[in-house]
């Protein structure tokens, strides 16, 4: 249900223009109109969602967690991550969880459960990330071995809650949706 007060501020979008569109992103140049009569411009990224998962490894003395290292072209180095991906077309939110832990991780999810729907950067995206919960890890066996994508070159490390804050802290990790996630771990 829509505020009184926040509808003075929904825009009603009365033109959308694809200027591009990719393998993966969509992008509109929207032309929109507030309560107010005042039109403006909004360039608008579309993207199918995917998900992000929390994978809780349970340790002897502590639990923890999961994280991959990867390259990010557009942060033009590596980065620390929790596991994510993008949602295939058909699949659910909670399939394509337990398929991107396993590809990324080669650990399978015992539970898993969703937390949080969040918003990337909506100042400019559609994009939507479903965070999940995944606990009680078990590790694939060799035969058991998934493929990889070609294009993924991870790195995966397990770290104690107490390192990520610090991690965090110190600017190691920048990437929002693992911070969002780091939320949810101090919260458990």
């Amino acid at each position: 249900m829509i505020s009184k007060e926040d509808k003075n501020l929904i825009e009603e979008t009365l033109e959308e223009s694809e200027v591009f569109s990719g393998d993966l992103l969509k992008l509109t140049v929207n032309t929109v109109q507030g309560a107010n009569g005042s039109r403006a411009k909004r360039e608008v990224v579309h993207h199918p969602g995917g998900v992000v998962i929390l994978p809780v490894l349970a340790g002897d003395q502590e639990d923890e967690i999961l994280l991959v290292r990867q390259y990010r072209e557009p942060a033009g180095k590596p980065l620390w991550e929790l596991p994510a991906g993008t949602l295939e077309e058909g699949e659910t939110q909670e399939n394509c969880a337990r398929r991107e832990l396993v590809e990324e991780t080669s650990y399978r999810p015992n539970s898993l459960g969703k937390k949080v729907d969040l918003f990337t950067s909506p100042g400019y995206t559609d994009e939507i990330l479903s965070l999940y919960l995944a606990t009680d890890l078990e590790k694939l066996g060799p035969s058991e071995a998934v493929e990889t994508p070609e294009d993924e070159n991870l790195i995966v490390k397990s770290f104690s809650a107490e390192e990520l804050i610090k991690m965090a802290s110190r600017g190691e990790i920048t990437d929002g949706k693992t911070l969002a996630g780091l939320f949810f771990l101090i919260q458990r």
